[in-house]
């Protein structure tokens, strides 16, 4: 089976006296059978699988063991049989990713099935008995990112985005954003679509705060469950004026960064650990320039 996985990119940031690195260092000592490895999110449990240590970086694999009951199995004839597990037993999706100690940039394979850059951040923080926030945050173009922030009119933000169950158990958006979601969940909705404008007056404008804050609640949206084959958030535009009076327009799905991994599936893991591991190597290879030159340019615009 050929199978095709985007890689996302990603800035890390602990408010605390640890860091990634430290934390990756500590884990990675723990034998590979420990179950201290193990955290528990959400009755599923996450575990650093392998990974392999240099001193610029870590390129690791993150399991996630889904403890719900594995379903059926069934040949063409329709035939159907349970899958039968012990009780220490679920199934195991990987995704790969690559940190860099220099630039504390994270390189994700994106698999809604494996371990989401929101369950990454809350391993981090359990495992690394980490008092402050650990946010993981998407990479984005600065020279629109940027622009976007310090708009001086925000004239409308479109959002678009298919509904799916486990949204309401959300625990990393803006709280207006939770409650539009547990009201679409009660109303059984197949979907969701946002439209704020702003009002026709000359000069005026969306509340920028209220207005990034949306923005960045539905990128972790984005992040946390979209997969290879399905993009649950559809559409995130953002449109005003820029400070010489000229209309603009951003679209903030567009703008990320991310490359494609495309890989044959076999019945065997430690070759697929070995295809993924180098598609995450080669894409942090190949962008790593890129993306550092953004990551200076951001910090500038700042």
């Amino acid at each position: 089976m050929h199978k095709t996985a985007k890689i996302d990119f990603f800035t890390v940031e602990i408010a605390d006296s640890i860091d990634l690195e430290t934390i990756l260092r500590m884990v990675h000592q723990k034998p590979s059978d420990s179950q201290k490895r193990n955290v528990e999110i959400n009755d599923d449990w996450i575990r650093l699988a392998r990974g392999n240590l240099t001193d610029d970086g870590y390129l690791g694999d993150m399991m996630r063991i889904s403890m719900a009951p594995a379903g059926f199995r069934a040949n063409l004839a329709g035939d159907i049989t349970a899958v039968s597990l012990s009780k220490d037993e679920g199934m195991a999706e990987c995704s790969a990713f690559y940190y860099d100690f220099e630039t504390s940039i994270l390189a994700l394979q994106r698999n809604s099935k494996a371990v989401s850059s929101r369950m990454l951040s809350s391993y981090f923080k359990q495992i690394g008995d980490v008092e402050g926030e650990v946010e993981i945050k998407p990479v984005l173009h600065p020279t629109d990112i940027m622009k976007v922030k310090v708009l001086p009119v925000i004239r409308k933000i479109h959002i678009v985005s298919t509904f799916i169950d486990v949204m309401p158990t959300l625990d990393n958006v803006d709280e207006n954003t939770k409650r539009l979601i547990q009201f679409a969940a009660q109303s059984e909705s197949g979907g969701i679509e946002i439209v704020m404008k702003s009002p026709r007056e000359k000069g005026a404008t969306l509340n920028q705060a209220v207005a990034l804050e949306t923005l960045e609640s539905w990128l972790r949206i984005h992040n946390d469950f979209s997969d290879e084959e399905n993009e649950i958030v559809k559409k995130i535009v953002v449109s005003g004026k820029d400070e010489t009076g000229t209309t603009v327009e951003f679209d903030m799905l567009k703008d990320r960064m991310y490359s494609v991994m495309s890989y044959q599936w076999v019945p065997d893991d430690r070759e697929l650990w070995k295809t993924r591991s180098g598609h995450i190597q080669t894409a942090w290879d190949l962008y790593k320039a890129n993306l550092k030159r953004m990551l200076a340019e951001t910090e500038t615009s700042e």
